[in-house]
């Protein structure tokens, strides 16, 4: 992986923020983006050397065509959708600008950069798509959420497959519940019900991906050893009807 170059979008915390360190301590040149330029240099001043920012709000038209011509003029080796967010809360209850501003970060944006990248992208590049375990789901109170990572997951499973004979490596990262502030930022700031299902850290989602990266064969990586387990047994012994009810009354949206 030495002298390779990776764009990462959502880099200022999370899953982003560890993509960033993990991937400069392997030899990648790292370009972090994200909304708050403040995170966004100290991460890069920890970083050190050759790395960049790029300051880019992916709702933002113009934000959004200055990262596409950036990844398309420098044909980065690595490009990473981490940039998402959710919302927990009943469907008809969200104002409907907010939804189509998810679905334009969630999905729009996700799929304008995937397709700049694999348009320049040469053998050995790879394209991660971060997604969620909540894709594999049907989720009350996450609706809109859950949608949206149904398609990025079946999107980049397909991507897979066209971009496999060219040897362009795509995976569909699918994290369980995870140690960041996704969780908060999803249920709104007058909202504070903790999520019942175990955690990992960010790191543990990262080095997952980065190992699957290095072997190049699977679309979809599960992170965390709960969530391999229950994304493959659930389906097998509940209905589809048991399973939205269990997911309904374990969701923090529908409260």
């Amino acid at each position: 992986m030495q002298n390779s170059n990776a764009l990462i979008t959502g880099a200022s915390s999370g899953i982003g923020l560890v993509f960033a360190k993990e991937l400069a301590k392997e030899g990648y040149t790292v370009t972090c983006v994200a909304r708050n330029e403040e995170k966004l240099r100290r991460l890069v001043d920890d970083l050190g050397g050759s790395h960049r920012l790029i300051r880019a709000d992916l709702t933002d038209k113009d934000d959004l065509a200055a990262v596409s011509q950036e990844i398309h003029d420098t044909r980065y080796s690595l490009l990473i959708n981490n940039a998402g967010y959710g919302i927990y809360e009943k469907f008809e209850n969200i104002p409907i600008e907010k939804i189509h501003n998810l679905i334009q970060l969630n999905i729009n944006a996700l799929v304008q950069l995937s397709h700049v990248f694999l348009n320049t992208a040469s053998a050995g590049a790879a394209l991660i798509n971060v997604s969620s375990v909540l894709s594999l789901l049907p989720f009350p109170g996450g609706a809109v959420y859950s949608g949206t990572k149904a398609f990025v997951t079946n999107f980049t499973e397909a991507l897979w497959y066209e971009c496999k004979d060219k040897e362009i490596y795509v995976m569909a990262l699918l994290p369980g519940v995870t140690d960041t502030d996704f969780h908060q930022v999803a249920l709104g700031k007058t909202r504070t019900k903790e999520t019942n299902r175990p955690s990992y850290p960010p790191e543990v989602v990262v080095k997952e991906a980065i190992r699957a990266l290095k072997k190049r064969t699977q679309p979809t990586v599960i992170s965390g050893p709960l969530y391999k387990f229950l994304a493959i047994l659930t389906p097998r012994i509940l209905s589809r009807a048991r399973m939205v009810k269990i997911m309904g009354a374990n969701s923090p949206g529908m409260d």
